[in-house]
């Protein structure tokens, strides 16, 4: 049909623009859908334009807003909803306003652009975790990242020599990848340590659970994927308790101890769990003992006989760091001092005595102050809600596992591996940190999208397929205490 005769008939030339629209429409919605279905693999494919960002890169953190317009586009919701959403929308407003109290945007642009992959790290993972399967795709993906940090630490950590024993052995571990944004002279071991806390507690539950459960198992996947599924589990249990001992990271050692020991006062009996809260404030004490290594060393003492970076190891050294740390929340209390720039401010605004203004301090020690430095204490207390939250849906998903699973032990495990793996590293947060918008922080994201997940399934009565997985058929009552071991 020519222009003319469209011309002609008015009616058919307003039908052929709707036939056109409603054609284009249709390719669009097919675009949206189709972005959509794989919106995991462009965020994987953004995720290292977002970990070494630049500001001609910086488009690529319009990918994740993209994907959210994406999935609104074509599934009328945007993003799952889940307990922990509110504190995320708090999180995502600091962040933003961080940009306006930062000195320099470009100091900032790396943790900015962290936060972004963050969140939607935490979205993918709570949207694919909301299925058994998808669940434990979604765990293998965990267990890759944090293999693949372990791995990436032979050849990247600055390694230290604080303990003499495991310094010798370290000694020859030089780094051989160096330059990277933000770690120019090699990976910091603490903050490796710090990454690596959070993994080892469920490798070592999914263990011993899949251990107890291997007939079950074997019923499911056949004798050879179960053998290859534990020895692949076990060798990454060692493996990365290796590196965490090559760290020698006293706030990792304690965390992890405190997370293992939380997670054997759960499943012990009473008569246990007498014996082990007074093993564990033995401990506790010697733990603070061993952090205040240089209690009766005198401040000159130490800042002479030791460099600036093992100055600030020293308990001396901390509790300075967070006298300036707090000073900055005094000062910034509602913005924060904007992301990343802590390590630059604190020299300006207040000088440390036992280090020199050369020293790169970069962070507050204490992941809860660096959180109030970066984001105010809005975004501080944003970030206690992330814990808390996640804390009550494990507590929820654990009584709910265990008043309606006939044998709930695999699920357990992974519920006590997931909540020592959080509890691990705030006790390591306290002395130390993996700051907001890190590069190994992936791994905390990762873990909350993986609690939202089993939330999920718990709250749409989708908790039953463990059991059709991992049940035995002589299971336990689910009151009885063997239920819980």
């Amino acid at each position: 049909m020519n222009a003319e005769k469209i011309a002609k008939h008015p009616r058919l030339s307003a039908f052929t623009c709707v036939r056109d629209y409603a054609h284009t429409s249709n390719e669009l919605m097919r675009l949206f859908t189709w972005l959509d279905r794989w919106h995991w693999v462009i965020l994987a494919l953004a995720a290292p334009l977002l970990l070494f960002p630049s500001p001609s890169r910086s488009f690529a953190m319009l990918v994740v807003p993209g994907l959210w317009l994406g999935g609104m586009l074509a599934r009328r919701r945007p993003l799952r909803r889940t307990p922990l959403n509110l504190a995320l929308l708090i999180l995502a407003l600091m962040v933003l306003v961080s940009l306006y109290a930062t000195y320099d945007i470009a100091q900032s642009l790396s943790k900015i652009a962290g936060m972004v992959l963050a969140f939607g790290v935490y979205f993918v993972m709570a949207r694919k975790a909301r299925r058994f399967i998808g669940w434990w795709a979604s765990a293998l993906v965990f267990a890759a990242t944090s293999l693949g940090i372990a791995v990436f630490a032979l050849v990247s950590v600055q390694w230290g020599a604080k303990l003499p024993i495991i310094g010798s052995l370290v000694a020859r571990l030089t780094p051989r990848i160096v330059g990277l944004p933000g770690a120019e002279s090699g990976v910091s071991a603490n903050e490796l340590a710090g990454a690596l806390v959070w993994s080892i507690p469920l490798f070592v539950a999914l263990t011993l659970a899949l251990c107890t459960r291997r007939a079950a198992v074997r019923e499911m996947l056949g004798n050879f994927r179960t053998w290859f599924a534990l020895l692949a589990l076990g060798g990454a249990t060692l493996f990365t308790l290796a590196i965490l001992v090559l760290t020698q990271s006293r706030g990792g050692y304690l965390g992890l101890a405190v997370g293992l020991a939380a997670m054997g006062f759960v499943v012990a009996s009473s008569r246990w769990r007498a014996v082990m809260l007074a093993g564990g404030i033995v401990i506790l004490i010697a733990g603070i003992i061993w952090l205040r290594a240089d209690v009766t060393a005198t401040p000159d003492e130490t800042a002479s006989a030791l460099s600036a970076e093992s100055v600030v190891s020293t308990w001396d050294g901390r509790t300075e760091v967070w006298s300036r740390a707090i000073y900055g929340i005094q000062d910034f209390p509602f913005t924060g001092m904007g992301m990343n720039t802590f390590r630059r401010v604190v020299h300006v605004l207040y000088p440390l005595f036992l280090v020199g203004p050369d020293f790169d301090l970069a962070h507050a020690h204490n992941e809860f102050l660096q959180a109030a430095l970066d984001l105010g204490v809005p975004g501080l207390i944003a970030f206690l809600a992330l814990y808390l939250g996640a804390g009550a849906m494990l507590w929820m998903i654990w009584s709910h596992a265990g008043a309606t699973l006939p044998d709930a032990r695999v699920l357990r495990a992974v519920v006590l591996g997931l909540g020592a793996g959080l509890l691990a590293h705030a006790v390591y947060g306290m002395t130390d940190a993996v700051t907001l918008g890190s590069k190994p922080g992936v791994l905390f994201w990762m873990m909350l999208g993986l609690i939202a997940g089993l939330y999920q399934q718990m709250t749409r009565d989708r908790l039953g397929r463990w059991y059709d997985w991992f049940g035995n058929a002589r299971a336990v009552p689910p009151s009885s205490p063997e239920s819980l071991r």
